[in-house]
Formats: C-alpha cells, sequence, structure tokens
C-alpha cells in the first residue's frame, strides 16, 4: 500500500490568531512538493501543527496518514509513523557521530521498551539498511555518515600521502631513536 498524507480544510491558529485558513494538500509516497511563500505565510505553523507542537492550536479539518487520523496522535506517535520535524542546522555534539545518534533513534523506535545500555541495532545492520534505504530513494553515498574506522582509516591514507610528498630525500644514516628521545652524552 503507498502512503499517502492528506490534508484537508486545515485551519489552524497560534495565541488566539487564525494562520492556516483551508489548506488543502495530498502527498503520496514518492512525490516531492515545495512549501514556498514569504515569511508569515504559515509554513512553519502547517509543519509544527502536523508535527503536533502544542503551542498550535487545529481550529477545523482533518490530516490523515495512511488512512489514520494524524491529528488525534501523539506526537511521537507521528514520528514512529513517519512524520516529525528534523533540524535543518542540526548541532553538533562533540563525540556523537551521526550514525551512531541515528543507530540509537532507529533502536528506540523499534525497540521503544528499551532500557539505557541495552544493546542497541548492531552498527553494521544499521549501515546495511540505511545505505538500502538511500539507493530507494536515489541519494548520493556521501551523504552517509562514515564510521569512525572509516574516518581514522582516510586520515592515516591521506597522512601518508602527504608524507611522501612533503618527505625530505632520504640519508644514510643509522636508524635511533628521535632526536627528543635522546639523551645528551
Amino acid at each position: 500500500m503507498s502512503k499517502v498524507l492528506k490534508i484537508e480544510n486545515l485551519r489552524v491558529g497560534i495565541d488566539g490568531k487564525e494562520i492556516l485558513k483551508g489548506v488543502d494538500l495530498t502527498i503520496r509516497e514518492g512525490e516531492v512538493h515545495a512549501l514556498m511563500g514569504p515569511n508569515g505565510s504559515g509554513k512553519s505553523t502547517l509543519s509544527y501543527a502536523l508535527a503536533g507542537h502544542p503551542n498550535y492550536e487545529v481550529l477545523g479539518g482533518s490530516a490523515t496518514l495512511d488512512g489514520q487520523d494524524l491529528l488525534a496522535m501523539e506526537p511521537d506517535d507521528r514520528a514512529k509513523a513517519g512524520l516529525f520535524l528534523a533540524f535543518q542546522y542540526p548541532t553538533s555534539i562533540p563525540g556523537v557521530t551521526v550514525a551512531n545518534f541515528l543507530g540509537h533513534a532507529v533502536t528506540n523506535v523499534r525497540r521503544p521498551d528499551r532500557k539505557e545500555g541495552e544493546e542497541l541495532i548492531s552498527m553494521r545492520e544499521f549501515r546495511k539498511e540505511m545505505r538500502q534505504e538511500m539507493d530507494e530513494l536515489g541519494m548520493d553515498p556521501d551523504f552517509a555518515p562514515a564510521t569512525s574506522t572509516r574516518v581514522a582509516a582516510r586520515r592515516r591514507a591521506a597522512g601518508r600521502s602527504l608524507s611522501r610528498q612533503a618527505a625530505p630525500p632520504s640519508r644514510s644514516r643509522r636508524p635511533g631513536p628521535p632526536a627528543a628521545c635522546r639523551s645528551e652524552r
């Protein structure tokens, strides 16, 4: 069955002011839609209302996802069904890779009763599945986050390449410890 997001006569307000006044939109699986308009025209209001943000009040109309009443679902259930907001420019957290973050998210959606410290989906399984999904979507594989092992291997290879290019001609001297490690006699 093909996924469908169907919005009919949706009216949404915030702080007592009606922003969306009867939006109709149908998006089928595989379609790409761009919401365009000047600031204040309701693009973000539509997104927040569909995601279930508590500050946005649905005043009328309906929104369904695969025939289920989207507006009756809790925000986390909407996300599990595939409708959620993501940051365009997410804040980076030192030590947390995108792959690790996404692996945690996938595990938590698939196993919502998992306790902290319990096993996550294997990174190998996750990466394989992620690449398959990216292929299906026609995404450039370079968007796939590299694992720390791949990153380290690339850095080592780049370092070897640079050191070969910048290395002075070899001299015939006896190998020994680096100058900084030799004791003065």
